[in-house]
């Protein structure tokens, strides 16, 4: 639940109209608004100031990364920014928090996930959002490279 007096403006960032109402009608005390691409996203943002953006990463014109870079570019330091995807792939989590993502939720989420994190990415400073993408950097490099190590200290199974 946000906690503070103002309601917070979270922009919803999806091509899939299902999608996009699913979220909105999830997130409490919020003022929900939506986007189907990035280029609407972010024309959007220049009118309305938005908190929080939850993003898609695979969209048909642009994808959510390059979308992602945009805002940071244009943005000082800009609203948070959460990954909403299908793609649970470790290097794909690491890549977004390298361009600048302040989490990253994996489709479906459960509503309950959802307004944990935007309430969490609304509370925090600029700082403090940066502090917890070196976190994660670090969490998903450390993570990489014991799997490597894994990988190549086990066993393959015979043929």
């Amino acid at each position: 639940m946000i906690e503070r007096g103002a309601r917070v403006r979270v922009l919803v960032v999806d091509d899939d109209v299902s999608v996009r109402a699913a979220v909105a009608v999830s997130i409490d005390d919020a003022e929900v608004c939506e986007a189907s691409d990035g280029a609407t996203a972010l024309a959007r943002m220049d009118v309305e100031p938005v908190d929080v953006v939850l993003l898609d990463v695979l969209m048909p014109d642009e994808d959510g990364f390059s979308v992602l870079e945009r805002i940071r570019a244009r943005r000082s330091p800009g609203p948070a920014v959460l990954m909403l995807t299908g793609l649970a792939d470790e290097l794909d989590h690491l890549a977004a928090y390298r361009l600048g993502a302040d989490g990253y939720l994996t489709k479906p989420v459960d509503p309950d996930d959802l307004n944990d994190a935007v309430a969490r990415a609304y509370g925090r400073t600029p700082e403090e959002r940066e502090a917890v993408r070196r976190e994660e950097i670090a969490r998903a490099e450390l993570l990489r490279t014991l799997e490597a190590g894994f990988e190549a200290d086990w066993p393959t199974a015979p043929s």
